[in-house]
């Protein structure tokens, strides 16, 4: 079992494929293999990978989906690493989108594209035929949602009907009789009060951004313990499921990692870094192999298989 304040894992995009549903409607097992054996010669201490599914490529065949889920659990177990899928998404993106959830899917009314009990298959299959899996660490609801610009007081319509369809997955979850802890992974400036109720491990994406103000690194100090009281006030660990900003420049990205890590460990926060290895999905990949967008690269392992240099800092933290 993962120490969770002791968490030293990798978020895993596949390199083959710009959005979820590519990547799982292509899978490729040889090569899911070839990238994780990556992580674990240059990481010899990386535990864990959150693993992002695609309810997309469920829908075009559940029983494919779910045997390459089994594939997918298998091979990180292969290499002793436990696995955090995450059921749902919900950040997108201009320049490259991932794909996955709109607000078109759960405010009622919307749109044709709702009806009744349009996720129990998938989470009866996924969530429902794991629900004991000791390969699975935990279960992460959803990626980034309430990933509004505007201010939640602006949009209470949205987010009252974010927050139902969210403890539906979330109580579904627990019906299926889930064993792992159930969360939700959180924008960093996301309202905690959003998901507090049906997150039973509090996550959190902690990006030191710099140039995002004058004062970026003390706002990220004072995120951070804002955090840690919310879990100390709930007595529920906190976790860094996403963190280390990207940049082109490797000293730079290095130079960001270290002051991000160092500030999680002081603080007794795990962490599941963002991104094991080159990718096609937005920011994973560098410009020659497609767009990329404002947080620039954020890859530990390149296109080639090597590892990035100065990149082995992970292993020192």
């Amino acid at each position: 079992m993962i120490k969770l304040s002791q968490l030293r894992g990798f978020n895993y995009q596949p390199s083959w494929g710009s959005s979820g549903f590519e990547i799982w409607q292509n899978f490729n097992a040889e090569l899911f293999d070839v990238e994780l054996s990556r992580g674990r010669k240059y990481f010899p201490r990386m535990d864990s990978i959150r693993l992002w599914l695609s309810w997309d490529s469920f829908i075009r065949n559940p029983r494919l989906f779910a045997a390459r889920f089994e594939t997918a659990l298998a091979t990180a177990a292969k290499y002793s690493m436990k696995v955090m899928p995450v059921l749902f998404n919900r950040w997108h993106d201009s320049v490259l989108d991932y794909g996955g959830i709109y607000i078109d899917h759960f405010l009622p009314a919307a749109n044709w594209v709702q009806r009744d009990g349009q996720y129990d298959e998938y989470l009866d299959m996924v969530v429902g035929g794991h629900a004991t899996d000791a390969r699975i660490f935990s279960w992460d609801l959803c990626n980034e949602p309430f990933s509004y610009l505007q201010n939640f007081a602006e949009q209470p319509i949205v987010q009252k009907q974010e927050q139902v369809w969210l403890t539906r997955v979330y109580e579904k979850c627990k019906a299926l009789g889930a064993t792992a802890p159930l969360t939700v992974g959180t924008h960093m400036f996301t309202d905690m009060s959003c998901v507090e109720a049906i997150s039973d491990v509090i996550s959190i994406h902690p990006y030191l951004i710099p140039n995002l103000s004058p004062t970026c690194l003390s706002d990220f100090q004072q995120m951070l313990d804002k955090n840690v009281a919310i879990a100390e006030r709930t007595g529920k660990a906190l976790i860094a499921t996403e963190t280390c900003w990207g940049r082109f420049d490797d000293g730079q990205r290095v130079d960001l990692i270290r002051q991000t890590l160092t500030e999680l460990k002081q603080r007794n926060i795990g962490w599941m870094v963002y991104l094991l290895h080159h990718s096609l999905i937005a920011d994973a990949h560098r410009p020659e192999h497609g767009p990329v967008g404002y947080p620039e690269y954020l890859a530990f392992i390149e296109a080639d298989g090597s590892l990035r240099a100065g990149h082995g800092i992970f292993n020192e933290m």
